[in-house]
């Protein structure tokens, strides 16, 4: 087993040193179309769209047990 000094003194500079190569190849899987595009617009809070609220109903709960008890018969069945 290696010593926490030994470890610090060899193993950590040869990682190090690994983190400073280039990956080759990288600049041909981009797009040039996507390079030239333009940046999209930022657009203020109050400005984006609205997603869709669903609000709970009397149904609601004899909905969600009427699912329960479906996905209860399929299990059943298999």
């Amino acid at each position: 087993m290696l010593s926490v000094r030994t470890f610090a003194f060899t193993l950590l500079p040869l990682w190090a040193l690994t983190a400073c190569g280039e990956t080759p190849g990288m600049e041909a899987t981009s797009d040039p179309a996507l390079k030239a595009a333009p940046y999209p617009d930022i657009l203020p809070q109050h400005a984006l769209p609205k997603k869709h609220q669903t609000r709970l109903t009397e149904n609601s709960e004899a909905k969600l047990e009427a699912s329960g008890a479906r996905l209860k018969n399929r299990a059943n069945n298999l």
